[in-house]
């Protein structure tokens, strides 16, 4: 028993670092969108991120480092709702966990 909660406790930790985040990432690229394909520049700023959709519309601002997380807004010019969000790099795509009010969404955008 003793060793299964090892192994347990083992995984969990290999998986937390999975997505684990580093000062040093680097968003800038273009992204497309797995809702419509749309093709979105991220470029980096003297204050973090920020991506621009082909409509020249800021769809995620203030992308920053803050206590271990890469956070920012998300913007869906579709639905006009903007919502805080994390950004995870995952290989060659980016992962955006969106949070508003109780409610998260994650999408995936692959870049290009």
């Amino acid at each position: 028993m003793k060793q299964a909660i090892f192994i347990f406790s083992l995984l969990l930790g290999m998986t937390g670092s999975l997505f684990a985040q580093k000062a040093t990432d680097n968003f800038a690229g273009t992204y497309k969108t797995d809702d419509d394909g749309a093709l979105i520049a991220v470029s980096k700023t003297s204050n973090g991120f920020v991506g621009i959709d082909p409509a020249k519309r800021v769809v995620l601002k203030d992308i920053k480092f803050i206590d271990g997380l890469w956070k920012g807004t998300v913007y869906n010019p579709k639905k006009d709702i903007t919502a805080d969000c994390e950004l995870y790099l995952v290989g060659n795509k980016l992962k955006i966990v969106a949070h508003k009010s109780i409610l998260s969404k994650t999408v995936y955008w692959e870049r290009q």
